[in-house]
């Protein structure tokens, strides 16, 4: 009997979702006939998901989508546990492909063996796998896991992780066309799917990224991009200011004026350098979850600037600044 074979995720929530033009449906369809085992995981993504009554142009209800889906794992032979993180409710999308396409990233590991998944919508979220490696969760993105003799995470979305080290055990981020594995380290992979790239990016330890039949080793500080439309996979060098999770800064020999549009986005503030010549100062440093009123106390004392909280709750830098 012929064992299943791979598609792609996006073609498989197209014709699920009844989005599928002509020729998207035929290849589904031989992909279902080529393999008994094609044919049943088919089945099953239908029984799972069950989007609609056949008319694709109807908008998908993704809260109760997510209710079926969720209610179907439960009972779903092997057990499991599906986590519904606080504050989360899936976003509504226009196009019902568009709806279904990362949590059918879930389905599919959740019918194959026993996991846990999770998703988050407006808030990043904070997880703590069973082996203690930690994982921040971006809006709008979702995850599931399985710990076995290999840890595997799937990943639709963006999540920054921090991986336990267990040389026995490696540590695989499957994101779709890019795989990452690490034993001990830490690292950004951004694979939503709406995105033109998958980016992977390394603050800690060597990770391996295998996309399209190539492979990169990234160490600290290295970055590797996949261009979906070309197919092709290539490192870039890392910017001089990077977010790792939620609130971890790492500024490089960053200009000022780039790290306050920086701390101003992530931190809902208003922030003026009241001299011109402050723009010509550059910083290095890294703030870990730090408040933004240490963070600009920090930067303050390196330059020798006046930090003044206004009536309003924004700051202001005042000083020499820097030739």
């Amino acid at each position: 009997m012929k064992e299943s074979t791979p598609i792609a995720d996006e073609l498989l929530a197209k014709y699920i979702a009844g989005e599928a033009d002509v020729a998207e449906r035929a290849e589904v369809g031989s992909w279902a006939m080529s393999a008994a085992a094609n044919a049943d995981e088919l089945d099953r993504m239908r029984s799972l998901w069950d989007l609609s009554n056949g008319d694709g142009a109807a908008e998908v209800d993704v809260d109760s989508a997510w209710d079926r889906l969720s209610a179907s794992i439960a009972k779903a032979e092997g057990g499991g546990r599906v986590i519904v993180l606080p504050t989360w409710r899936p976003q509504r999308w226009t196009a019902a492909a568009a709806a279904v396409v990362a949590l059918l990233l879930v389905a599919r590991w959740w019918s194959a063996s026993d996991g846990t998944s999770y998703a988050a919508a407006g808030t990043y979220q904070r997880i703590t796998l069973s082996d203690s490696s930690a994982i921040v969760l971006s809006p709008g993105s979702s995850l599931s896991s399985r710990m076995g003799r290999k840890r595997l995470v799937g990943l639709a979305g963006e999540a920054y992780f921090e991986v336990a080290k267990d040389a026995a055990r490696p540590f695989v981020v499957d994101a779709g066309e890019v795989e990452v594995t690490a034993l001990g380290t830490a690292f950004t992979v951004s694979a939503f799917d709406t995105a033109a790239a998958v980016i992977v990016r390394v603050r800690e330890g060597r990770v391996q990224v295998v996309a399209a039949k190539d492979t990169v080793i990234l160490l600290a500080g290295q970055h590797a991009v996949f261009d979906r439309e070309r197919h092709f996979l290539q490192r870039e060098p890392a910017p001089s200011v990077e977010v790792w999770g939620e609130r971890i800064l790492h500024f490089k020999d960053a200009p000022l004026p780039r790290v306050v549009e920086q701390l101003q986005r992530l931190f809902d503030v208003g922030i003026e350098l009241e001299n011109a010549a402050i723009a010509n100062c550059r910083l290095t440093a890294t703030f870990e979850d730090e408040p933004i009123d240490r963070i600009l106390t920090v930067i303050a004392e390196t330059y020798g600037l006046a930090l003044t909280r206004t009536a309003d709750g924004n700051y202001e830098l005042d000083g020499a600044g820097c030739p």
